[in-house]
């Protein structure tokens, strides 16, 4: 990957940042699997990732007023490009969530950081969903402004339901960001279903759907669209206000994301309020 700038520094990279367009600045987010296959949000794959969106909103604070801002900027995430690798098969696959439990900072220090990084984010973020987006890897492509999705491959699904776990508090608010309608609620948290790409467009969740209709739609075609994408949304980003405006948007969600994950979880079931 030419230009890449791997995360973490030293040792095995599990997010490379690639620039591919410079006017508008536009930034690919690429999760490796290279930890697991199948892009598991780990707490040292988290770690790379709030360190990659360092990185992209370091370097779009550093060229304020050069030509390249005044054409906006922004950021794509995708999973492994080669269709030949089955790992391509998976955007992410959730936590581990046997670790994530065993980890009593875990969703203070890690997730939930990251997913409230991608709501105020100060430029336009695209996911380029070329697999499965399972649990809180549906929260994390949630957690971005755009979606451009596979209409042939691959499901978004919360499946917590099906393996007995309780969806945190977090997450959930993640998930209400996007999605307003209670019985797509009920679909999706209490009843685990699969969404393919063509209902959760229907559902105006998923933004472009890859290919048109007789195409082919793996991971590199899905890519191509949320380039296009990109170019179209980064203008939006040149007054900067696009965080601030978003702050705005989704104080409510932010606010729970910003709350000991112990606390709201216990306020659920002793009745206090936060």
């Amino acid at each position: 990957m030419p230009d890449a700038v791997n995360f973490p520094s030293s040792g095995k990279a599990l997010v490379s940042i690639e620039t591919i367009s410079q006017t508008p600045r536009i930034w690919v987010l690429h999760m490796l699997a290279a930890e697991t296959p199948d892009n598991r949000l780990t707490r040292n794959f988290l770690t790379a990732l709030a360190s990659a969106l360092d990185h992209v909103q370091s370097q779009w604070e550093s060229i304020a007023g050069e030509e390249a801002a005044s054409k906006g900027a922004a950021l794509i995430s995708t999973g492994v490009l080669d269709e030949k690798n089955k790992s391509s098969r998976f955007f992410s696959n959730g936590l581990d969530f046997e670790a994530a439990i065993a980890d009593e900072h875990f969703f203070d220090q890690c997730l939930m950081p990251v997913y409230e990084r991608l709501l105020s984010f100060p430029i336009p973020t695209i996911a380029s969903v070329g697999g499965h987006a399972f649990a809180a890897g549906f929260g994390l492509i949630s957690a971005h402004d755009y979606r451009v999705m596979s209409g042939i491959k691959g499901y978004a699904c919360m499946n917590e339901i099906d393996f007995g776990a309780q969806l945190p508090p977090g997450l959930h608010a993640v998930l209400r960001a996007k999605f307003h309608s209670p019985a797509v609620m009920r679909k999706m948290v209490l009843e685990g279903h699969r969404f393919t790409g063509q209902e959760l467009k229907a559902l105006e969740f998923v933004d472009e759907l890859v290919p048109p209709p007789g195409g082919s739609g793996g991971p590199q075609q899905t890519l191509e669209g949320a380039v296009q994408l990109a170019h179209k949304v980064a203008p939006k980003a040149t007054k900067d206000a696009y965080g601030s405006n978003k702050l705005v948007m989704y104080q409510p969600f932010l606010h729970i994301l910003r709350q000991p994950n112990s606390d709201i979880t216990g306020a659920l079931t002793d009745g206090s309020k936060l």
